[in-house]
C-alpha cells in the first residue's frame, strides 16, 4: 500500500511540463529560422518543406502541451481537496500536517491516513460534505511511503 506525505501532495510538480515548454520554444525558433531562410531563397524548396514539417511538429507538441495542462489543472484541484482534508484531520488529531500521510492523491471512499498514533480511515457521507474519522488496525501492512 502506498502512502503519500503532505509534502509530496503540496510540492509535487510535473517536470515534463518544463521539458515540453523547452521543446516548444526550440521548435518555434527552428520554424522561424527555416521560414525566414525560405523567404530569402525562394528557389530552394527544401527549406519550405522543412519549415512545414517543423510547423506540423510544433502544432503537435502544442496540442500535447494543452492537453497536459488541462490534466494538470484537474489534478491540482483534486490535490487541493486532499490537502485541505489532511489539514483538518491534523487539527483533529493535534499533530502537524507534515506528520500525516494518505493512501490516495484525491478524495475517495477508501481513504486511509497514517499518523504517528496509528492508522485512521475516513468515511465520507453521501454528498461528501462531512466525514467520520475512525482508528483502524491494518493486518500485515506493506507500506511504501512516497515523500517529496
Amino acid at each position: 500500500m502506498t502512502f503519500y506525505t503532505y509534502g509530496y501532495l503540496t510540492n509535487h510538480h510535473n517536470t515534463w511540463q518544463y521539458a515540453r515548454i523547452g521543446l516548444l520554444i526550440a521548435l518555434l525558433i527552428v520554424f522561424i529560422g527555416l521560414f525566414v531562410y525560405y523567404l530569402r531563397h525562394r528557389w530552394n524548396v527544401k527549406y519550405k518543406d522543412m519549415s512545414i514539417i517543423t510547423g506540423t511538429l510544433l502544432l503537435l507538441v502544442l496540442g500535447f502541451q494543452i492537453n497536459s495542462l488541462v490534466s494538470l489543472r484537474s489534478a491540482t484541484e483534486q490535490t487541493g481537496e486532499i490537502t485541505s482534508t489532511v489539514t483538518t484531520v491534523a487539527k483533529q488529531l493535534h499533530v502537524a500536517p507534515t506528520q500525516l500521510a494518505v493512501n490516495a492523491t484525491n478524495t475517495n471512499t477508501n481513504l486511509l491516513i497514517k499518523a504517528p498514533q496509528g492508522y485512521y480511515r475516513l468515511d465520507y457521507n453521501a454528498d461528501g460534505s462531512a466525514y467520520v474519522l475512525e482508528k483502524v488496525q491494518l493486518h500485515r501492512p506493506k507500506i511504501t511511503l512516497v515523500k517529496e
